[in-house]
């Protein structure tokens, strides 16, 4: 099953044209883990998002993570990915309140959240209609 990570806007400079995602650093320049709640791997699904608190989020990116095995670039510990959707997809008017994560990678669990998220994805990407 695909995890799905998010990662604030301002924490993902750099990503889109380097084709990457970065683990994030403390303040001590130190890989930070404490954010994470499971290791990133192949195929999973990470997005870049800006929040408003407490009223909409908003989608910017959505990509592939291709590989299990991270790189150090300047921007840290990386894994490469295809960033396969890039826009802006506002998501608000949920029937509960959205739960806006500030860590700087963490794992979405709200299930409208990746509902969403899947129904950008290219049709590669997405179920047969089968299912």
């Amino acid at each position: 099953m695909t995890a799905y990570f998010g990662i604030e806007e301002h924490n993902a400079q750099g990503f889109l044209e380097k084709n990457i995602v970065c683990l994030p650093r403390s303040p001590d320049g130190k890989t930070d883990l404490h954010s994470i709640v499971s290791p990133i791997k192949n195929e999973d699904i990470v997005f870049i998002k800006h929040c408003a608190p407490l009223s909409s989020l908003h989608i910017k990116a959505i990509g592939v993570v291709l590989s299990d095995y991270p790189t150090e670039s300047n921007l840290g510990i990386c894994l490469p990915v295809d960033w396969v959707w890039r826009g802006e997809k506002v998501l608000e008017n949920f029937d509960e309140v959205l739960l806006l994560n500030g860590n700087p990678l963490y794992e979405e669990h709200n299930i409208l959240v990746q509902r969403e998220i899947i129904n950008l994805l290219p049709d590669k990407y997405q179920l047969p209609q089968e299912w």
